[in-house]
């Protein structure tokens, strides 16, 4: 049994019964099963099913940002974009069931031969903590879309809505058997992951668990999608909008209270303006709020996890021990009522060392460091100094070096003069640490389908010098 917790007071929500072994049998038997019978359903009936899905989310859409919120920490304003971000998701790939096609293909020759785009069968789909209705929606949705069935495995600390979700795509009519949600820790996951009834397992999450995902999936050579963490830089010029990218700075690092993948913590500036950099950033470090996001001018929440608030504020210690020095931070509530919240402690880091803890790995909370370059080159130079490559930004006013810088930095997602916009219409995915596959966008068709080659014989007979 899961104790799910309010991560603004760690009281107790609800408990959620762990999914076992016999009943993780069950509902990949189940997914089997259905299989077969929804990838003969028409591309334009599955589509149809999936925008009524989008309709239900929508009719549910404050109980949904609410439910989310409450699991989660997060101001209802921001979960209330991420309800419409996943009731978008399937509506697109609604729109995409019966548009993603095979090709014909002229080789010289008698011969007809085409490609079709088939379904692999029973998808696993293994979801992290910080945005789990939309990366519910965003494993389910394609995977029904081109015909496949889902075992969907959400973080035991944030189930509720991958549950809600699953009951509403049984109300739209979406067949018993093609959607189940299997509840619990690693032993689960590894279980679901390991198991030969999985034709493919696409995984967001830690780098460390995405090594232990590829290791166990490889042993069947299970195809694999795997979308891990970053340390993204953010590279400020110095012909720059200074107040957009302080802007795109604080967005970046602390949204979310920094628990994104994509969050832009290694800010790296030229050094005619880093010393003003440091000093805005100083200011609205110190000026941010920290305290329950259902209050009214909180900029900050607690974190989802108090083993994540542990770990950010371990991390935080460890710079200060090896000598970086902190440029700001932001006290934390403490109020009596949020004593048992998980509430980390905003930091801004200045001249962090590029080899620091602090500017190597991922904290997955609200901590940046700030260094400064000297030319365009050393910011290329200091941007792929990580073993990750998910996302990175580029500010400037110089077109020609936006593309330049944007083409030379190794990250999967580059934005330009802006930061953390995503869309289900756009691929994203990472390169080195950060994984590898890409969903979203077209990408996604081809990632939750494969493709066959078949040939046909015109004339009747085997190709001159084929006979025995």
């Amino acid at each position: 049994m899961s104790i799910i917790h309010d991560p603004v007071t760690g009281e107790a929500i609800t408990e959620v019964a762990d999914t076992d072994p016999t009943s993780l049998d069950r509902m990949l038997d189940e997914a089997r099963a259905a299989f077969p019978a929804w990838r003969r359903v028409p591309a334009t009936e599955r589509g149809a099913l999936l925008r009524r899905c989008a309709g239900l989310m929508r009719e549910h859409a404050e109980e949904l940002a609410e439910l989310e919120a409450r699991n989660t920490g997060k101001p209802i304003t921001h979960t209330r974009g991420e309800v419409e971000r996943a009731a978008l998701a399937f509506e697109y790939y609604g729109g995409w069931a019966d548009k993603h096609v095979g090709a014909t293909i002229p080789v010289p020759g008698e011969y007809h031969t085409y490609t079709v785009p088939e379904p692999h069968g029973v998808v696993a789909g293994v979801i992290p903590w910080n945005v789990p209705y939309v990366f519910a929606a965003l494993k389910v949705a394609p995977a029904l879309a081109f015909g496949n069935a889902i075992v969907l495995k959400p973080a035991p600390e944030t189930p509720l809505s991958a549950l809600r979700l699953a009951e509403l795509v049984a109300e739209a009519g979406v067949p018993r058997g093609l959607v189940h949600v299997a509840v619990g820790g690693g032993e689960i996951g590894e279980r679901l992951v390991g198991d030969p009834r999985v034709d493919l397992v696409v995984f967001t999450g830690s780098h460390e668990t995405g090594r232990a995902v590829a290791r166990t999936a490889a042993e069947r050579l299970t195809p694999v999608a795997l979308e891990l963490g970053g340390k993204n830089p953010q590279l400020v010029f110095a012909d720059a909008d200074i107040d957009a990218a302080v802007d795109g700075i604080m967005l970046g690092a602390y949204s979310q209270c920094g628990q994104m993948c994509i969050a832009g913590t290694r800010i790296l500036v030229e050094e005619r303006v880093y010393r003003d950099v440091v000093e805005r950033v100083r200011e609205r470090v110190r000026a941010l709020r920290v305290g329950d996001p259902r209050e009214e001018g909180v900029n900050v929440g607690p974190q989802t996890t108090a083993a994540q608030r542990d770990k950010t504020m371990s991390m935080i210690e460890s710079a200060q021990a090896e000598g970086v020095e902190v440029l700001a931070q932001a006290p934390v509530p403490d109020a009596p009522e949020l004593a048992g919240g998980y509430f980390a402690t905003p930091t801004a880091f200045v001249d962090a060392p590029v080899d620091s803890q602090i500017m190597q790995e991922e904290v997955f909370g609200p901590v940046l460091g700030l260094r400064s370059f000297r030319d365009e080159a050393e910011a290329v130079e200091l941007a792929n100094a990580t073993s990750f490559g998910l996302a990175a930004g580029v500010w400037t006013g110089d077109v020609g070096r936006a593309h330049r810088v944007a083409s030379e930095v190794d990250a999967g997602t580059v934005w330009i003069n802006t930061y953390r916009v995503l869309s289900v219409l756009v691929p994203f995915g990472g390169f080195k640490l950060s994984g590898f596959g890409r969903e979203g966008g077209q990408e996604a068709a081809r990632l939750y389908t494969r493709i066959k080659s078949v040939w046909t014989s015109l004339d009747g007979g085997l190709p001159p010098g084929y006979r025995l």
